[in-house]
């Protein structure tokens, strides 16, 4: 069936985005690396390339030197086989194997070290990542603010694979909440940070108006992801979706698509808002922080322009998904969407 998807370039999303230079040299570079340390097969490098996550990380640091946008870039190509892993792969019911793995990613950020060697390439790749970031010294923080941000992004993808496991449903609120996490925006926000030198002081950095902005941009990525990526992870029985869980509260199809717009439209005005709350402190400062709410925009701008040039969501139909704003979906059929408590207890 055919669903009207809501039209997410409003308000500062229409934007027009502004691309790194150094974006088409990077991502071929980035590709061929990251082939070469998993030993990809040929369908695994095709689908990095048709994902092109480089052009995301163009989008969210347009001003980076080219050294940094690699960085980023090796990282945006390292989280999707890593995140796939737990999302819709082996792992996904198997919060054990999960943890360990996390763990050992983690150890080397948290303690220096390891016990023992990593076996696994994509730990590896992104034992690099963290050594190119923990050697930058200009920014105050960085390391800590992106080892803080990978932390919170493992919780939120162990807490979905812990979800799977048990079973039962979210209602919206636990959905979100979790979703803010295991969605990685917050690492991204940070290795912007640090590919655009922003130098802002923590207690700046933990004022509730910044806190609210990267909880508006995690919000916004979240809900445009789910919009985008619904008949995909639908086909594949993925039901850790905000359109999945919206319709499993009693929604129809296109009721949820048009809810998922609103809470869009709510997250405008809350970005507005807090921005509006945001301290002023000195010439210098300002400057930095006015930096960081660009990189912070940027980086809700990257995600919606790449959604619709990757073929990673909508393949080779992200064109017309765009002109025409509509998607096709699977059939409602009787048992998913169910009605046994009030759509206003649910919301």
């Amino acid at each position: 069936m055919l669903v009207i998807i809501p039209d997410m370039f409003t308000s500062f999303m229409a934007l027009p985005p502004t691309i790194n230079q150094f974006y088409l040299d990077v991502r071929a570079e980035s590709e061929v690396w990251i082939c070469d340390k998993l030993k990809a097969s040929e369908r695994l490098g095709a689908i990095i390339a048709k994902t092109d996550f480089s052009l995301f990380c163009a989008i969210s640091a347009p001003d980076a030197d080219k050294a940094e946008l690699r960085t980023m870039c090796d990282w945006g190509n390292w989280v999707f086989p890593f995140d796939d892993m737990f999302d819709n792969g082996d792992l996904k019911n198997d919060p054990t194997a999960s943890r360990k793995i996390m763990d050992n990613l983690l150890s080397i950020m948290r303690d220096g070290s390891r016990e023992r060697r990593s076996n696994d390439a994509l730990i590896d790749i992104h034992d690099t990542v963290w050594e190119r970031v923990s050697k930058e010294l200009r920014i105050r923080d960085v390391k800590d603010r992106f080892l803080e941000a990978m932390s919170q992004y493992c919780d939120g993808a162990l807490e979905v694979v812990e979800h799977h496991a048990r079973g039962g449903r979210l209602d919206l609120q636990e959905y979100m909440a979790i979703r803010r996490r295991s969605a990685g925006v917050t690492p991204v926000i940070a290795m912007v940070e640090y590919a655009h030198k922003i130098n802002i002081p923590e207690a700046v950095y933990r004022h509730y108006s910044i806190e609210e902005l990267k909880r508006v941009c995690a919000d916004v990525i979240a809900i445009q992801n789910d919009i985008l990526s619904y008949s995909k992870e639908e086909a594949e029985g993925v039901t850790h979706n905000l359109i999945a869980v919206l319709r499993q509260g009693g929604m129809s199809t296109q009721q949820a698509f048009d809810h998922a717009g609103e809470m869009l439209k709510d997250c405008y005005r809350d970005w507005y808002i807090a921005q509006s709350q945001v301290p002023q402190v000195s010439q210098a400062t300002d400057y930095d922080i006015q930096k960081y709410i660009d990189a912070v925009r940027n980086i809700m701008l990257a995600n919606l322009n790449w959604s619709f040039k990757s073929e990673r969501y909508l393949g080779q139909k992200n064109s017309l998904a765009r002109k025409y704003r509509t998607v096709i979906v699977l059939d409602e059929h009787d048992g998913f969407a169910t009605h046994d408590q009030g759509l206003e207890d649910f919301i």
